[in-house]
């Protein structure tokens, strides 16, 4: 199947690279949501499949709620590029990955000996790679990896729809959030026409969390402060209640979006207190933008999503988060008047 696309001269050359490259590294960023696995595992699964030596990574251990994804491919936790990798017939893919903070580490040196393509839906995007394609009205980077197999003649294999599927929906929240279009609905056609089954997506995704997660989540459940009028809500996690639940990092992805559930709030934020510094994902609905206030503290992401990472101790931090959201709550409300 080929879908049609709009003259791009991106996609051009990624399949021209991709297609001349007989080596593929093929990575995630940080605390890999199903957007980041998905469109990696698809890409990783397609270069099998076609005969590419191929390495899957991300800085850290793949999910295990993921896991189904994966089928025999091996995935590998690396903390930086392989100093090995680089010369001719190599290239480094990065997917979902706004810049080099939240990526395996060494991509930029790696420049210099492979060609680096960058494919990602984040408007504030560093464009580090070689080939930069990035689409921001893109609800999911799974849409973009969607469309650039169906425009080749690779094609799509039932696995890899079901991975990029889970790319999809994770990211828009099953086509709930503003940033579903018809786009997103044509992709998931794409993707179910090549195999993919959502009832069993769904299945996967929605009946596997461990007892550790739910203890997790009623440890941050326990800490929700609603302020500014009702218009914010932020609740935080302490290296303890890790450790105490045995809950692992990714037990806590998408929690935040829980608090945009409570009636009024806008503006929503989860505090994870960590050895580099308290991560803090932001989600909000209009007229509040999350990734004015992550900016503030040098982060990044989407209007309705984003994150940072605040360098004090999880009590400055949340205090400082907390006068940022207010501000910015009381700047929207006043401009929304």
């Amino acid at each position: 199947m080929r879908k049609k696309l709009m003259a791009n001269d991106a996609v051009d050359e990624i399949i021209r690279v991709l297609s001349a490259s007989g080596k593929w590294l093929v990575l995630m960023h940080e605390k890999p949501d199903g957007d980041t696995a998905g469109c990696a595992v698809a890409l990783a699964s397609l270069g099998f499949r076609i005969g590419k030596d191929v390495t899957l990574g991300c800085p850290e251990q793949f999910p295990d709620k993921y896991d189904f994804m994966l089928g025999g491919i091996r995935h590998e936790a690396l903390d930086r590029v392989p100093a090995g990798f680089g010369g001719g017939g190599c290239v480094l893919i990065s997917v979902d990955t706004s810049n080099l903070e939240r990526a395996v580490k060494g991509i930029e040196a790696a420049r210099e000996r492979c060609t680096v393509i960058n494919i990602d839906h984040h408007a504030d995007n560093t464009r580090y790679g070689h080939i930069n394609w990035i689409e921001p009205t893109a609800s999911a980077t799974g849409e973009m990896v969607t469309e650039l197999m169906a425009y080749s003649e690779w094609g799509i294999s039932p696995e890899e729809a079901n991975a990029l599927y889970v790319a999809i929906v994770t990211d828009n929240g099953n086509f709930r959030f503003p940033s579903s279009s018809s786009r997103s609905h044509e992709c998931a056609v794409i993707l179910m026409e090549a195999g993919a089954s959502p009832g069993m997506v769904s299945e996967e995704l929605e009946t596997n969390l461990s007892v550790n997660a739910i203890k997790l989540w009623g440890r941050a459940f326990d800490k929700t402060r609603v302020f500014s009028d009702g218009l914010c809500a932020v609740f935080w996690l302490d290296r303890a209640d890790f450790y105490e639940t045995g809950a692992a990092k990714h037990d806590s992805e998408n929690l935040v979006n829980f608090l945009l559930r409570i009636k009024g709030v806008k503006l929503a934020a989860l505090c994870s207190d960590t050895e580099d510094g308290v991560r803090v994902n932001l989600r909000s609905r209009f007229p509040m933008n999350a990734q004015k206030v992550a900016a503030v503290f040098g982060g990044g992401g989407h209007a309705l999503a984003s994150g940072c990472t605040i360098h004090e101790r999880i009590e400055i931090a949340l205090s400082l988060l907390m006068a940022e959201m207010e501000r910015h709550a009381s700047t929207c409300v006043h401009g929304s008047k």
